[in-house]
């Protein structure tokens, strides 16, 4: 059976190889294909998710968006360069929206993915804001570098509060978001 969270998951895997060390000329087809497939799947998704609030009439102004939502975005944020079915794009306007007005409310994962997103998709000021609150309430020390006493307490059975995955995360965003070499440097002595 298809598995969203885990085809997002694969997705933003080959967007990352894609943008850091690009890909084997050998493995191109392959994943074209792959990704031929799975944006389609994806999107046709958060459409569904966006479609089903409109139809309960649940209030859009206060619905904060689920994890999942947020990943699909981070994993878009990748490919950019494929475009949104016009019918898709509502969706996708709404959920940024949503991500962008709530960010204070989610875990360090998700503010570090809602602010690459931003930043991708061209708001830098609140992606700025967001890695501004992010340095403001981490915890700085020489032994153990720069890390969230959150992201400290071992193991969580939530993909979005894994400490090794998060502190990953926020490794990316500050180095993609900010030129902060020294906190880069600390958060990977604590990683």
């Amino acid at each position: 059976p298809d598995d969203r969270y885990i085809t997002q998951y694969i997705l933003s895997g080959i967007g990352h190889l894609q943008k850091i060390t690009g890909t084997d000329p050998g493995q191109q087809k392959d994943l074209q294909t792959i990704i031929a497939t799975a944006i389609p799947y994806l999107d046709q998704k958060i459409k569904k998710d966006y479609d089903g609030l409109k139809k309960s009439k649940a209030d859009l102004k206060k619905q904060v968006p689920p994890s999942l939502s947020i990943q699909y975005l981070y994993m878009r944020s990748f490919f950019t360069k494929i475009p949104l079915p016009k019918e898709v794009q509502p969706a996708f306007d709404y959920y940024r929206a949503q991500a962008k007005l709530f960010w204070t409310t989610e875990s360090k994962y998700l503010q570090g993915m809602t602010a690459l997103v931003l930043q991708r998709n061209g708001d830098v000021a609140t992606a700025k804001a967001i890695i501004r609150s992010l340095k403001e309430t981490a915890i700085t020390n020489e032994e153990q570098g720069m890390y969230w006493k959150e992201n400290s307490f071992g193991r969580s059975p939530f993909w979005q509060q894994a400490p090794i995955e998060t502190q990953a995360l926020l490794i990316e965003a500050f180095t993609e978001i900010t030129t902060d070499e020294d906190a880069v440097n600390n958060m990977k002595t604590w990683l």
